[in-house]
């Protein structure tokens, strides 16, 4: 019989709302996300950043819980950049955005990163992934950053952290050649501003996915887990 606190049972249940979607605040995507990323064999820092990201793009307007799921189901496939001055490129295969965003932010100010001659980076899958780390490099090096592929064009600016206001094309995940340069400041029309972004709700089965995934990082109770839980002896005065 399943015992009523099976860790492997208890994750959250959100109801469905507006249309079979759920409204889940920052924090909880974030955990969430990371639980997911986890679950699905990442080690526990690229789990953190991938969590970290969810949370941005959603702050951003983005759907981040469903760009981070539609990442992790690709996700082995994908290979680690080669960093190298003024171009980036993988051995083999399309590069993974979240760990060529960690490595672009860990580079900047380095030959490596972005810089005035501007940085050519080959073969991205899921682009929109990479957008926090790029606007962490931005902060790092106080300078707006812009960022393009085909069919989308944005500028991150140092301050802002808000919603993204230009169209950044389809998001079907497939690989793209993108570039990024330093900008003297965002274009007015472009620039995020610093204001939160009224919950969109996440898809119902996006969430159910995502929990799947979480629910691996659990185990069930135990007869050895009771008998090794609370205190070792008697702390009664």
């Amino acid at each position: 019989m399943m015992s009523p606190n099976d860790p492997t049972r208890s994750a959250s249940a959100p109801v469905a709302q507006d249309g079979a979607r759920v409204c889940l605040s920052l924090s909880e995507i974030n955990a969430l996300c990371f639980k997911a990323a986890r679950g699905s064999g990442l080690t526990w820092g690229e789990a953190e950043e991938a969590g970290w990201a969810a949370a941005w793009l959603t702050r951003a307007g983005l759907a981040g819980p469903s760009i981070l799921l539609s990442w992790l189901r690709d996700c082995p496939t994908l290979a680690r950049p080669v960093p190298a001055v003024g171009h980036w490129q993988a051995m083999t295969g399309p590069l993974c955005p979240l760990r060529t965003g960690i490595a672009l932010a860990d580079h900047a100010g380095l030959p490596e990163g972005p810089g005035e001659d501007g940085l050519q980076i080959d073969s991205v899958a899921h682009p929109r992934l990479i957008l926090p780390f790029v606007a962490r490099a931005a902060t790092r090096l106080d300078l707006p950053l812009r960022i393009g592929w085909v069919g989308a064009e944005l500028t991150l600016d140092t301050a802002a952290n808000g919603p993204i206001t230009v169209s950044l094309g389809e998001d079907a995940g497939a690989p793209v050649d993108l570039w990024i340069a330093v900008m003297a400041r965002p274009e007015p029309n472009e620039q995020q501003t610093d204001c939160a972004v009224s919950a969109k709700g996440i898809a119902f089965a996006d969430w159910q996915a995502l929990d799947a995934l979480a629910l691996r990082v659990t185990v069930p109770p135990s007869a050895g887990s009771r008998a090794g839980a609370g205190a070792a002896g008697d702390d009664n005065d």
